[in-house]
């Protein structure tokens, strides 16, 4: 579960940062900036986007290229946390390569996103 994080809505080339509709659902993008996290990762809500199921998650970009990796975690049947809800884990690029446990001193776990979902 997240500890601390928080999400700001993009704007779109209209400036329009809600959920706008992508075929038969909706689509927003945002940036997550997990600061507090335990290693098992932080589980975010569809709720934190204006969705309330989440159908895809897809990382566009992220900061701390050389501190961490931000991963989005689904099943082994490609299921994410929960239909409305999804579980980001950081990996340390250091050398261990291990889940890091947190990101309290130095906030280098903001991650772009795009997520389609429904309302």
């Amino acid at each position: 579960m997240a500890l601390e994080y928080t999400v700001t809505l993009l704007g779109d080339h209209k400036g329009n940062t809600r959920p706008k509709v992508s075929g038969d659902e909706y689509v927003v993008d945002a940036l997550l900036d997990v600061t507090s996290h335990v290693e098992a990762g932080a589980e975010i809500p569809a709720s934190a986007f204006g969705l309330s199921t989440i159908h895809c998650v897809s990382i566009t970009g992220h900061e701390g290229v050389n501190d961490v990796y931000p991963q989005i975690l689904t099943s082994t049947g490609g299921l994410y946390e929960s239909d409305s809800s999804f579980l980001i884990i950081f990996t340390n690029l250091d050398g261990t390569n291990a889940t890091a446990a947190s990101d309290d001193g130095d906030p280098t776990c903001a991650t772009r996103l795009r997520i389609w979902g429904n309302l």
